[in-house]
């Protein structure tokens, strides 16, 4: 969908070797491909099973400032049929439950920590003030509570929470924690859409899982995959159905998993409608067959039932590989696997048929900005690196001084990884995706981009001014989590001009990643409890 095709050549990439080459040397990666069997583990497979629906959290409002309350717990859950798994969770055993935010309201969260580790917590794609982006260095000790406050910002739109700390970010999302927060505005056109929460607004959190025989989960890194899963689950359960009682259900599309891609479609060539993106409304509704999506994206879609039909929403083989060399010397990240997320059953009879939907919803996410004079930036992927250099908690790479547009320049020197940068604080727009033909979600307002083997792209990216700080920064880097907790990330400053930055840095390091990125020992391996 949204693809900006382009095969220009680029020149000036880094040579010397790659991992392929590196990994030819020493054998084949064992892969978990799941096309044509199932996992063998117990409980797995079965009869369908209900969908879950994340609640609505509950929220109290004190001086104008709506407060919600969420807890960071262990406990165990059945992601398999009758199997209990220990799990980490918000408010309950696993996953977290659903933020409702308003557009000009003034939020706070209370975030308790009751695991017996440190982690933070990140609301991602959110623009907020740097003391309350939940980044490293804003560590939440075992029975501490966190309670940052900001107003809401974001327009209409699906963003999401999860941990951030730094080496073990993966780990922590892996074990369950993460949950998804829905934005209102007054935009008239979310009354001709889908939006009554559960009934035909109904949200779908993507996950995969490794378990082990006894239904515990699996947390050894694979090489360069770290915990990619092999288990599909969906709103933490395998094995998912769902019911409509509509004949048109919005869906809002998480992909919440560490490593894996998803390449959605629907069975019986029936088609998705695309409303909006990371960062909110496309204008206009766009029909596609196929969504790609990579770790951290989001997607909204509108699919129209037909009475008692029956449909699944199914992860199909990209049939590009996204660019991925397909050689026995390189990780195929899951490119090749197929498999069932969801079974849908279309409502009775006399359910409504569905009116036109709107058009015209948010000129914003077709606009191309004016970028007279606007600054550049060059980031150059390679490895667990960002032109050259991993995450250091003692560094600002950089500050952005003023309230107006930059071009930055996302550039995959690797010839055989994927990668995916997310920007904290910030929905910008994707001016170009060069040298691939893989189709890749462009459209709209976006805070993840997925970039192919050799691949580069040009966004336009602005940081709104109410949200400047000297002391708190925020983050960059690659959103398939092995990449970032081994070191993929940088950090950034937003000041007015003039200001002199006085950041505070290296709260919440749990590792060394410089020392990781030498020595292939992830910071997961030393900090896991």
């Amino acid at each position: 969908m949204g693809t900006t095709q382009g095969n220009e050549m680029s020149t000036g990439r880094p040579g010397g070797l790659t991992r392929r080459s590196v990994l030819k040397s020493i054998g084949a990666i064992p892969l978990l491909g799941l096309a044509g069997c199932a996992p063998q583990v117990r409980g797995y497979g079965g009869d369908p099973r209900e969908l879950p629906i994340p609640p609505l959290a509950e929220p109290t409002v004190t001086d104008d400032v709506t407060w919600y309350s969420i807890d960071a717990q262990a406990g165990e859950f059945n992601i398999l049929p009758d199997v209990k798994t220990p799990t980490w969770g918000f408010n309950g055993p696993f996953l977290g439950p659903t933020l409702r935010l308003k557009q000009g309201k003034k939020v706070g969260v209370h975030v308790t920590n009751s695991l017996d580790e440190m982690t933070t917590i990140h609301w991602h794609g959110m623009l907020v003030p740097g003391e309350c982006d939940g980044g490293p260095h804003i560590p939440i000790e075992p029975g501490e509570t966190w309670s940052p406050s900001w107003d809401v910002l974001n327009p209409a739109s699906t963003v999401w929470y999860h941990p951030h700390p730094h080496g073990v970010t993966g780990l922590h999302a892996y074990r369950g924690l993460a949950g998804m927060i829905i934005i209102d505005d007054d935009n008239p056109a979310a009354e001709e859409l889908p939006h009554e929460y559960g009934v035909d607004d109904i949200p779908l959190v993507l996950t995969d899982i490794r378990f082990n025989e006894d239904g515990t989960r699996d947390e050894t890194d694979l090489p360069d995959l770290g915990l990619l899963g092999n288990v599909p689950v969906v709103n933490g359960i395998t094995n998912a159905h769902f019911t409509a009682t509509r004949r048109r259900i919005r869906f809002r599309i998480l992909d919440g998993s560490t490593m894996r891609m998803f390449n959605l479609e629907l069975t019986k060539h029936k088609t998705f409608t695309v409303i909006a993106s990371d960062g909110g409304y496309l204008n206009n509704p766009l029909v596609v067959e196929r969504i790609p999506m990579s770790p951290g994206e989001r997607v909204e879609v509108v699919v129209d039932l037909e009475p008692g039909e029956e449909l699944e929403l199914r992860a199909t083989p990209f049939p590009d590989k996204l660019d991925v060399p397909d050689d026995k010397g390189t990780p195929d990240f899951g490119l090749k696997d197929k498999f069932t997320l969801l079974t849908i059953t279309g409502p009775a009879e006399d359910a409504p048929l569905p009116g036109e939907l709107p058009r015209d919803v948010n000129p914003s996410a077709d606009e191309v900005p004016d970028l007279t004079n606007a600054p550049s930036r060059e980031f150059g992927l390679k490895g667990f690196r960002i032109n050259d250099e991993v995450m250091d908690m003692q560094r600002i790479d950089f500050t952005v001084d003023h309230g107006g547009w930059e071009v930055w320049t996302f550039s995959n020197y690797d010839t055989d990884w994927l990668h995916n940068m997310h920007v904290h604080d910030t929905q910008f727009r994707i001016l170009s995706l060069k040298n691939t033909k893989a189709q890749v979600m462009t459209r709209g307002w976006k805070d993840t981009i997925l970039l192919p083997p050799n691949a580069y792209a040009k966004v336009a990216v602005r940081f709104d001014p109410r949200n400047n700080s000297t002391k708190w920064p925020y983050m960059y880097h690659c959103h398939m989590l092995y990449h970032e907790d081994m070191g993929m990330m940088g950090q950034f400053l937003v000041t007015k001009p003039g200001e002199v930055p006085d950041p505070i840095v290296g709260n919440g390091d749990t590792g060394n990643s410089e020392l990781a990125a030498r020595t292939g020992e992830s910071d997961y391996a030393r900090h896991r409890h």
